[in-house]
């Protein structure tokens, strides 16, 4: 069977090629006459327009892209799924991009908006000293980093996250809190929950103890350092993590050195993951709103394309999720 062309469209309505276009396109004036002719031959002639000429004439992609560290973190493969699944209620599509912390990777990624190979761009990456942000004239909202003053930012209340937490190990009898930091070099709203540790801390009249180990670095090298705490001269009975598969990690060195979780050893993480919450129902955790962020995200960037204005900064709110009390 032959396929229904604009050309034929045109023929049978009595018009244009143009005509036809800017119909379909919804382009300059049409008058009621026009429109008329035009979708009548559409309906009879069952035509259905060419979405790669389309979106080539509009100069768009519909498609986005999402540049995150690794998507073997729970964080972001479950952030990703929401992205994913908000920007199809708007027909777009989404390129899943991991920067793999290598700051070439996410460069070349970038590259796809410069060349308008995407409509836009959402990072979630840490890499540092990318200074090509300041230079493509693009869409561009950021997840947790803070990028530049002219990127949009999402992110969840790290300092009320963090406040939270070290508020709840006091709460349950801890006197020796240890905090497992990020790189601090690293601009993320992520050092905020180590502000607020500290914060907490100084108004309880504790000592503070912050332990960094950046993201990047393997899972060996993470069970590594945190091998070395448990064999050191430290004493501590709480430990706020950076996240839940660093909680995660803590707990099993925990239980291999027969420690009694929880009444030796409180851990808290952070992120709440579905994951994460059904795989280990006994871990304490800020719950970020990790599918209220994509969705905002989503709108942010949207906006950004259709040339809307948007705020700086979007903050949303965490919850504690507490030990599961027996009944």
């Amino acid at each position: 069977m032959e396929r229904i062309t604009i050309k034929n469209v045109a023929e049978e309505a009595g018009v244009s090629v143009t005509s036809v276009s800017r119909v379909l396109n919804n382009r300059g004036y049409i008058s009621d006459e026009l429109r008329n002719k035009v979708m009548s031959a559409v309906k009879k002639l069952n035509y259905t327009p060419n979405e790669i000429a389309r979106s080539f004439f509009k100069n768009e992609t519909r498609s986005i892209a999402l540049i995150v560290p690794t998507i073997n973190n729970p964080f972001f493969s479950e952030l990703a799924f929401y992205i994913e699944r908000e920007l199809a209620n708007f027909n777009y599509h989404l390129f899943v991009g991991n920067s793999l912390n290598n700051s070439m990777n996410e460069k070349e990624y970038l590259q796809m908006l410069d060349e308008k190979r995407v409509d836009g761009i959402i990072v979630g990456s840490h890499n540092m000293g990318i200074d090509e942000y300041d230079k493509i004239q693009g869409n561009i909202v950021s997840i947790e980093r803070r990028i530049s003053e002219k990127i949009p930012m999402i992110e969840s209340d790290n300092y009320r996250g963090g406040k939270i937490a070290t508020e709840e190990l006091i709460k349950l009898g801890c006197k020796n809190i240890i905090c497992i930091s990020g790189n601090k070099n690293v601009d993320a709203p992520a050092n905020n929950r180590v502000a607020a540790y500290s914060d907490v801390l100084k108004d309880n009249n504790m000592e503070e103890f912050i332990i960094e180990i950046p993201f990047s670095e393997s899972e060996e090298e993470k069970l590594y350092r945190l091998n070395k705490l448990f064999h050191s001269n430290i004493n501590f009975d709480g430990v706020f993590a950076g996240d839940d598969l660093m909680a995660k990690y803590i707990m099993n060195i925990a239980n291999e050195n027969n420690f009694n979780l929880p009444s030796d050893l409180k851990i808290i993480g952070f992120d709440g993951t579905s994951l994460m919450q059904n795989l280990v129902p006994e871990l304490m955790t800020i719950v970020q709103p990790i599918e209220r962020m994509a969705k905002t995200t989503v709108e942010v960037l949207l906006k950004l394309i259709k040339g809307e204005k948007v705020k700086d900064v979007y903050t949303l709110p965490v919850k504690l999720k507490a030990i599961p009390t027996s009944k």
